[in-house]
């Protein structure tokens, strides 16, 4: 498991969790009891399907796709995963990619932009003579997770392709760095090609005749938005602890309850002493947080609403308007009603 001294990059909480829900859609129809992979993580599994779901680190995700791969066993659950349809998979990217104009530049807006739906691992695209070849890197090596990893990316690319292609479509080939699992006839069965276990490196090869298809969905302008709003996603956040992101999400959807540490400990399915020694070691502190969460939502309210400011103490947690007149203008030198009389 991985401990508090790994490199920052990988708590911070920067990566969609797309991945994670397909997993918990498998696991539920399976009839297992998925909250029990968020143990410990900071995250509910109800949070990652909202309107705007939380994003988490791959210490996170690592986390819960090492439970769910335990609990389902000897089954391609990363085929299952990558199969469904490519806007699950991939979000506003798959959008980016459909609108662009030929196969290549696709794929190279992938390459460029894969962590903004959800990817866990990274790529490199080679091309030598009439090949192509989509090679996969763990960012932090993990036997118990390669497999389910490598068949997450390469079988949403494959399904990606056929739509653009032809649903029988096929790679040239896949070459797999781990041993082959007990349930290798399924990649044969979905890939439609030779599968190599034991291999020198993870990749799929592709015919390069495939790069000079013209999409028949391209759509300049639409590309445009949506490479705009994937630049954007993985902009957001990018330099927070995912413990304090977690702190947040679970306190702006719970704010008017007024959550003590020990309820937002609760709802994260952690201990309390748990989530202050997290928060110590991110070098903050949860009633800073809870503040800091309490001023937006009040200042977004004064702004942009009607409402009283009676109205807006409850929605923030308070008892009453003196309790919030006296936190705003601690927070921000001004009283709410300088907030309201400024421009909306």
């Amino acid at each position: 498991m991985i401990g508090s001294a790994e490199p920052a990059a990988l708590t911070r909480a920067v990566i969609p969790p797309t991945t994670l829900s397909g997993v918990v859609e498998v696991g539920r129809r399976e009839g297992h009891p998925v909250a029990a992979w968020f143990a410990g993580t900071g995250l509910d599994p109800a949070e990652l399907t909202t309107p705007s779901p939380v994003k988490v680190s791959f210490r996170q995700a690592a986390q819960v796709l090492r439970r769910a791969v335990r609990a389902m066993p000897d089954r391609p659950l990363g085929i299952r995963v990558g199969t469904r349809d490519p806007l699950l998979s991939f979000g506003m990217l798959g959008v980016a990619m459909r609108s662009c104009a030929t196969t290549a530049d696709a794929l190279v807006l992938a390459h460029e932009l894969h962590p903004a739906a959800g990817s866990l691992m990274d790529t490199d695209i080679d091309i030598s003579g009439d090949e192509i070849a989509l090679r996969l890197h763990e960012r932090l090596p993990d036997p118990e997770l390669i497999a389910f990893l490598c068949e997450e990316v390469l079988s949403s690319t494959v399904v990606f392709l056929r739509t653009l292609e032809a649903a029988d479509w096929a790679p040239v080939r896949v070459e797999l760095a781990y041993p082959a699992p007990a349930y290798a006839p399924e990649y044969r069965r979905f890939f439609r090609c030779p599968v190599e276990f034991g291999a020198a490196a993870n990749r799929m090869v592709l015919p390069a005749a495939v790069l000079a298809r013209r999409l028949p969905t391209h759509h300049e302008p639409t590309r445009a938005i949506a490479v705009e709003n994937c630049r954007r996603l993985l902009d957001l956040d990018a330099a927070r602890p995912d413990v304090v992101v977690a702190v947040e999400t679970a306190l702006s959807r719970n704010l008017r309850h007024a959550p003590t540490m020990t309820d937002t400990a609760r709802r994260l399915r952690l201990t309390e002493r748990t989530l202050r020694r997290k928060l110590t070691e991110a070098g903050e502190r949860y009633s800073t947080i809870r503040d800091r969460v309490r001023e937006r939502r009040a200042t977004l309210l004064l702004r942009e609403t009607a409402l009283t400011v009676e109205a807006i103490a409850h929605e923030t947690g308070f008892s009453d308007a003196r309790e919030l007149r006296r936190a705003y203008l601690r927070w921000t030198g001004q009283p709410p009603s300088a907030v309201r009389r400024g421009p909306r």
